[in-house]
């Protein structure tokens, strides 16, 4: 076995490690401590990569979910955002996904790193798929898109953090409904 696939091997058994951690407690209770062991590695081995335990839950949640917020540029917009509503209810609502929640809240800089790294590229993509949906004529050319999308996720957060719900497929296809309403191109003059 290379260097690299055992340094890639040690990352994953640490990543694993956080999230089984965070199935029996929450973030407040998870310690650096507690991971390498479960990873059967030293602090040090972790503190190499990782600063801070923080920056470990946004690597597991970015591991877990890393497949899973794919688009499918052959269906429609609006199929797209439900399964990604959906698959984003679901991935906030595991231990990681809640961990993470707390990350965002108390940690600036973690989230920042994790608006940067990992929620710009996909909307990055949901804008290429706002365009292939304006070429498709589903939807008008002129709207702020950018609001449309904040408006769309979110709700999702509010429900979560304010009201400890997770949205489900009939919440969430009624927001889609209702924020893409205004959008469709049969309602446009």
């Amino acid at each position: 076995m290379t260097e690299a696939e055992k340094t890639s091997r040690r990352k994953q058994c640490i990543l694993n490690a956080v999230s089984e951690a965070l199935e029996e407690y929450d973030y407040s209770h998870l310690t650096v401590e507690d991971i390498a062991a479960r990873a059967g590695v030293g602090k040090s081995t972790i503190y190499r990569w990782w600063k801070h335990k923080s920056d470990l839950v946004l690597d597991a949640f970015k591991e877990q979910t890393a497949p899973v917020f794919e688009l499918d540029f052959q269906q429609s917009l609006a199929f797209n955002f439900n399964q990604q509503l959906l698959k984003l209810s679901q991935a906030l609502n595991h231990p990681v996904g809640r961990a993470l929640l707390v990350v965002m809240a108390e940690h600036r800089e973690a989230a920042g790193e994790f608006f940067k790294q990992y929620l710009l590229p996909r909307r990055e993509q949901m804008r290429k798929l706002i365009q292939v949906a304006i070429e498709r004529h589903e939807i008008i050319a002129e709207y702020p898109f950018e609001l449309m999308l904040d408006t769309l996720y979110g709700p999702i957060h509010y429900q979560i953090i304010f009201f400890n719900r997770i949205p489900d497929q009939t919440y969430i296809e009624h927001l889609v409904s209702l924020v893409m309403q205004p959008i469709l191109v049969q309602n446009s003059p």
